[in-house]
Order: structure tokens, then sequence, then C-alpha cells
């Protein structure tokens, strides 16, 4: 039997999960759980649904029209979704 020096176990999970990937894991569902800080009591309320896939938001919306005034501010929200989160999450925001 081959001895090994001991490791700690942060170490070892380190070399089992792939830290960056649940770093961006994270980061989305950080983005996700600031959309109601970013957007304000009014429009939270008129979202049904918002997940992030493939660096895009997801973001369903029960008013159209409300869905066509957001479609206009997409840059600037992600911009402050992005600032907010503290890191690169998404590229743009889909909004259905």
């Amino acid at each position: 039997m081959k001895k090994t020096e001991p490791m700690a176990i942060g170490e070892i999970m380190r070399q089992y999960l792939n830290p960056s990937e649940l770093d961006r894991s994270i980061n989305e569902r950080r983005l996700e759980a600031f959309w109601p800080e970013v957007v304000g009591p009014y429009i939270n309320r008129h979202t049904e649904r918002r997940y992030v896939s493939r660096r895009v938001l997801h973001v369903i919306i029960t008013s159209a029209p409300l869905r066509n005034d957001l479609m206009m501010l997409r840059s600037s929200l992600v911009k402050r979704l992005n600032e907010i989160t503290g890191a690169d999450v998404i590229d743009d925001i889909v909004f259905k």
C-alpha cells in the first residue's frame, strides 16, 4: 500500500470539483436573486420566472407593454446586473 501525505478536506474537494464551474453557477443564482433589487417591486410583481442559460438571462413578464419597455432598457439592465453581481455573468436578456 502506497503511503501518502495527509490532505485537507478542502484541498481534496477542489481536486474533484471544478471551481470555475461552481463559481459560474453561484454567480448565475446571485444574479437571479438580485433581479428584484435592480428592477424594483412593480416590475418584480410582473415577473413570473427568471433563469440564466448560456450567458443569457431569460425573464418571463406577464405584461406585454412592460415587456416592450424593458426591451428598450436591456443593455442598461445587463450592465447593472453584472455590476451588482460583481462578475461578468450575462451578455443579454430575453424577455418572454
